[in-house]
């Protein structure tokens, strides 16, 4: 248990990272020499610290992963900004396991309860109720509320760490020449150095938690000929798990790299997006989004089906979701379209505009539009599958009355 503030002199603490234990982001500095990236976490001992060689990556997917877990870090607001916290809004908040332990985990602004500001103080106080809608960590797909001193807003547009970004070039050449000649997968799960201590326990006081937060104040499609072996190989086994979630209503116009690239900024999760051939007669497209693990499978659904929200296209359609499959057997017996993906890429090169996304929440005008048209759609869906029973007990008829007359 840490009792008071330890910081290296000389080192820049400018970073967030999520680590790989409990999924929470921490400040922290890198440093890379030789072959490794070391972590070191503001208020820790060097014990804490934790070491990244080359070794540690199986391919480059891997790698992509492990640059999402860094960020800079999250801008504390003053009690007079909040009204820059807006439904919609990406923050990252902290979670109280207790008076000692307090992590911070990703959330986003669902709604927010106006109160007019106290000064009795001398300065103002903000004492308005912001309810959160959590991405990770233990209040993962829930809502809970809290107060403007135990949220930072998430940077929209930000560049990587010089060192990580070093880090990861040089890594990435080492990598190459395994995945040219097939043998990127090699101990990927013990090939750890015994100088890559892992953080058994990570605790904050809420002193140190609010220096802390006070002190911040001052995806591309991929090639079908290689789909196939990425979904085997992550099914060697592990601890991961292929899953997919096959949406529809989706706007013809719509590309993978919009949704991608959408899922990317409101859930950090690595996403590969297809969208399916269609008829010239459909007034929509269907598509898959697939993760890796089931894990990210429950974060994904959890934003995707959060009761207070809906995504939308540009043009007000909006996204339904059809199945959630699990398992590489059950995808693959699922979705044999994928064998025109490659059509997905062209499709996208010749369009001249992209589709955007965006959330709309309840209580607004375009969430009642929206609900509106996805119950329009689920009638429609309802009215096809009825049609498809029927053409089935046609079909049944038809075939035994040509049995008896033969």
């Amino acid at each position: 248990m840490v009792t008071g503030r330890i910081v290296t002199p000389g080192i820049n603490y400018s970073t967030e990272f999520r680590a790989y234990e409990d999924d929470a982001w921490y400040t922290v500095c890198v440093l890379f020499h030789g072959d490794t990236l070391t972590v070191k976490f503001l208020g820790f001992p060097l014990e804490n610290d934790v070491v990244f060689p080359f070794s540690y990556f199986q391919n480059s997917k891997d790698l992509e992963a492990f640059k999402r877990r860094f960020r800079p870090l999250s801008k504390q607001l003053q009690d007079e900004e909040c009204g820059l916290l807006t439904p919609g809004t990406r923050v990252c908040a902290c979670h109280f396991f207790n008076n000692e332990d307090i992590r911070f985990y990703d959330a986003v602004v669902d709604g927010v309860q106006e109160s007019e500001h106290s000064w009795k103080t001398g300065e103002e106080e903000c004492l308005c109720t912001f309810i959160l809608f959590w991405l990770h960590g233990p209040n993962a797909r829930k809502l809970t509320a809290t107060s403007i001193e135990n949220i930072c807003v998430v940077q929209p547009r930000w560049e990587l760490d010089p060192v990580v970004a070093s880090f990861l070039d040089n890594c990435s050449s080492f990598l190459m020449p395994k995945e040219a000649s097939g043998f990127g997968m090699v101990l990927y799960c013990n090939n750890r150095s015994n100088s890559a201590r892992q953080i058994t326990y990570f605790g904050r006081t809420i002193k140190e938690t609010q220096c802390a937060r006070r002190s911040v104040v001052n995806a591309c499609l991929p090639e079908v000929s290689c789909l196939k072996r990425r979904m085997e190989d992550r099914d060697l086994g592990g601890p991961k798990n292929v899953c997919m979630i096959l949406i529809t209503n989706m706007d013809k116009e719509l590309c993978p790299s919009t949704v991608t690239e959408f899922l990317r900024r409101h859930t950090s999760l690595s996403v590969l997006v297809f969208i399916f051939p269609n008829l010239s007669m459909e007034v929509y497209n269907r598509g898959a989004i697939m993760v890796h693990s089931e894990k990210e499978l429950q974060e994904l659904c959890g934003f995707l089906n959060n009761p207070n929200c809906i995504i939308i296209s540009s043009t007000g359609r909006p996204l339904v979701i059809l199945e959630k499959l699990v398992g590489l057997e059950n995808i693959k017996a699922s979705i044999g379209a994928l064998v025109h993906i490659s059509e997905n890429i062209l499709q996208e090169k010749q369009r001249r505009w992209m589709n955007n996304l965006k959330v709309v929440h309840s209580g607004s005008k375009e969430f009642k539009i929206a609900s509106i048209m996805r119950d329009l759609f689920w009638a429609f869906s309802e009215h096809q599958e009825r049609l498809k029973k029927r053409l089935a007990l046609e079909e049944r008829r038809i075939f035994a009355a040509n049995e008896q007359l033969a």
